[in-house]
Formats: structure tokens, sequence, C-alpha cells
């Protein structure tokens, strides 16, 4: 009986060869690099419950620093239509030579309010402002020294409700006030620094806003009103009848 010898087979692959180590393949795979967070969540089975965990580690993060910029592009937003002082802080204005010039356009009498020594006007004109597009008055003041501002806009009595909103806009309403005989409504800015006046005198609406003190922009509306003829003094009481 001869021997029969099986023939030399070739040895199968080991699952090490086949399917690489506990640490990966042994070739590397071509592919996107990951992030820390994906590549825990490639480690995980899919739709399992330690996948969702591990997802929310992952995105919380993200999800904060999409909020902290949403946050962040609201509140300039609401700068960004606050009023503000316009045109270059170190130009010079003779506010009352452009007010006298535009008052014969003008459909309401100009206010020109005296300011303190140590400010001056970088800007004065007058034609429609604002989204309601209304003609409107206007002058900013500035005080390089103390990085201050005033400003004053004026227009119609009839002027829009929506006016006076835009004008407004990241202020809000906290009381009001009486000046010179004149109901005024004051408002604080929502964030930073700002205060605001807002009423009616002769046929007018009258908004000074200042980044200053209450007193500064109190003086300011008060000087607006003495420059429109005393508008706001109360009327002086009838001579009683000779009896």
């Amino acid at each position: 009986m001869t021997d029969q010898h099986d023939d030399a087979r070739t040895p199968l692959p080991t699952s090490t060869a086949r399917y690489g180590t506990l640490d990966g393949p042994s070739v590397p795979q071509e592919g996107p690099e990951l992030f820390p967070g994906e590549r825990a969540i490639a480690r995980t089975k899919a739709g399992s419950r330690e996948e969702m965990r591990t997802i929310r580690r992952h995105y919380n993060w993200v999800n904060m620093v999409i909020a902290l910029l949403a946050c962040a592009a609201v509140v300039a937003v609401a700068l960004m239509f606050a009023p503000q002082p316009q045109g270059d802080p170190t130009r010079e204005v003779d506010y009352m030579e452009v007010a006298a010039t535009a008052q014969p356009t003008a459909d309401f009498p100009l206010a020109a309010p005296a300011v303190p020594e140590g400010w001056h006007s970088n800007t004065a004109t007058f034609g429609e402002d604002g989204s309601a597009a209304v003609p409107t008055w206007y002058i900013s003041w500035v005080n390089e020294e103390e990085d201050l501002w005033l400003s004053l806009r004026q227009v119609g009595a009839e002027a829009p409700e929506t006016w006076s909103d835009g004008a407004l806009e990241g202020y809000a309403h906290t009381g009001e006030s009486a000046l010179a005989g004149v109901q005024f409504a004051r408002y604080e800015a929502v964030d930073g620094p700002g205060h605001a006046l807002l009423g009616e005198a002769e046929g007018t609406q009258l908004l000074v806003t200042g980044s200053t003190s209450w007193e500064q922009v109190e003086t300011t509306v008060e000087d607006a009103l003495a420059s429109l003829g005393d508008a706001g003094e109360p009327a002086p009481a009838g001579e009683p009848e000779a009896g």
C-alpha cells in the first residue's frame, strides 16, 4: 500500500492579516482625516445609544459657539441702528450758519441750541433721514477730550411714528420729564451709555440723544426750545377784568 501524502495547501490568512489588529487595519485606509469627536462617533455602532451620547457630547460646544455668535450679531445690529454722531470728530462745522441757510427750505423753525465750552459741532445737515425718509434737521456735537457726543434730530409734528421708532432703535422708554413747559419722553440705551429725550414743540418733534450726562442732555433740550422762540414757556395768564 503506497503512502499518500496530502498536497501542500496554501495556509489561510490569519484574522490579523485579514482584518487588521485591534488598533486598525495594517494598511491605512484612504479617506478624510476625522476630528477626535468624529473618530469616537465612527467607533460606535450606528443608531446605538452610545452613538447618540457621543454625538451630543461632540456637538454641544458647536451649538454654544453658534449661540454666542448669534447674540453678538444681534447686539451689533442694535448698535448699528442706535443714534450715533455722524462725521469726522475732528471736523468743526458752523451749525448756526448751516441752520440759517437751510431755514428757507424747511417747513418748521430749526432749533440751534448753544453747547458748553469744550464741545464743537462736526455735522449739521437738513434733508431726508431714516427709513421713513422724513425731512430732518440734524446736528451732532462732540467733546473730544472726554470722548462724549450729543445729537439733535428735528422733524415736523406730522412725521410718522416709524421715524421715532427707527431713531430710537436700541433705546428703552424709562419715564417722562417736563422741561420748560414741554413734556418729553425719557429713553436709555439698552447696551452701553446713552440717554434720549423726545418731545413736541412749535409744530416739530425734537429728539436729543447723547452719551453725556442726563443734565447735559436736558440742558441741550432747554436751549433748543429757547432757540425756537421760547416755544416751551407757559403762556402768561390773562389780565383780570376791571370791576
